[in-house]
C-alpha cells in the first residue's frame, strides 16, 4: 500500500487498528497531506476512544497530557502544525474531563452502541451519495421472519428512508433510517444479542451525534441522531413503549 493509492477501506482498517506499521505509516502519511480528511479520522477515533472511556475503562487524565497544554502554550510560534496541536491537546484534555463526568453518572454503554453510531454515519453518508440507492421499504413483520429482530410498528409520522442488514459478531445488524415530521434524520440500529443495555433507555453524547442505547430480551436496540441527548433519549423512550405494545 502507498499513500497515493489508498481506498476508504484502508482509512476504516486504519480506524480499527488492523493495519501493520507499514500501511499505517502510508495512511498517515496521506492524512498528513489532507487535513480536512484527517479531521474527520480523528473525530471517529475521538468517539470510539470516548465510547471506551464510558463503557467503564476509565482511566485518570495524566498529569503530562495536561502540562503538555501548558508547554505548548508557553512555547507557541506562529504556523499551522503548532497551532493544531495545541488544539488537538486541548481537545482532548476536555473531552477526557467532560467524559469521566459522564461515566460517573451515567451506565456504561455496551460495545455494540460503538457499532451504531458507526452505522448511522454510513447511512448519512449514503443518503448524500447519488451512487448508492436508498431502500426504503420497512416491513417489521419479515424482518421479525429472516432476522428474529423484533422492530415495531414505526409513529405513522416518521418518514422511513433506508433500511439495510449489517453484518455484525453474532448475526446480521438491522439499521432503519427515518425522518421525523421535523426533518430530522434517526437511525435505529438493533442487533439479536443479549447485552449489558438498560431496559429502559439511556442516552450519551458520542461525539457529534446523541445516542440511546437499551434492550428488550434478547435483542438490543440504539437510536442515533444530532439532537441533544435528553431528546434522543426522549424518542427512544416513545419507541421503547411501542416495541412493548
Amino acid at each position: 500500500m502507498t499513500a497515493e493509492c489508498l481506498s476508504e477501506i484502508d482509512i476504516m482498517a486504519y480506524v480499527d487498528g488492523e493495519l501493520d506499521l507499514n500501511n499505517q505509516l502510508a495512511v498517515e502519511e496521506h492524512l498528513s497531506r489532507n487535513p480536512g480528511q484527517a479531521a474527520e479520522v480523528m473525530g471517529e477515533l475521538r468517539t470510539r476512544t470516548a465510547l471506551k472511556l464510558l463503557s467503564g475503562r476509565v482511566l485518570p487524565i495524566p498529569d503530562k497530557m495536561l502540562g503538555l497544554t501548558q508547554r505548548i502554550e508557553a512555547d507557541r510560534k506562529p504556523g499551522r502544525f503548532r497551532q493544531f496541536a495545541l488544539a488537538g491537546v486541548g481537545v482532548m484534555a476536555f473531552a477526557c474531563a467532560a467524559l469521566l463526568f459522564w461515566a460517573g453518572r451515567n451506565p456504561s454503554p455496551p460495545p455494540y452502541v460503538i457499532s451504531a453510531v458507526a452505522s448511522h454515519r454510513t447511512a448519512m453518508l449514503r443518503a448524500a451519495m447519488a451512487s448508492q440507492l436508498e431502500t426504503p421499504h420497512y416491513d417489521a413483520s419479515e424482518i421479525l421472519s429472516k432476522t428474529n429482530i423484533a422492530m415495531p410498528n414505526l409513529p405513522a409520522d416518521w418518514r422511513v428512508t433506508d433500511v439495510q442488514l449489517f453484518p455484525f459478531d453474532r448475526g446480521p445488524a438491522l439499521m432503519v433510517v427515518v425522518r421525523t415530521p421535523r426533518g430530522e434524520a434517526l437511525s435505529i440500529f438493533a442487533i439479536r444479542e443479549p447485552t449489558a443495555a438498560p431496559e429502559r433507555p439511556n442516552a450519551i453524547q458520542a461525539g457529534a451525534e446523541s445516542v440511546a442505547f437499551w434492550r428488550l430480551g434478547d435483542v438490543s436496540y440504539a437510536l442515533i441522531g444530532d439532537d441533544a441527548p435528553e431528546d434522543v433519549d426522549a424518542s427512544a423512550e416513545a419507541l421503547a413503549h411501542l416495541w412493548k405494545s
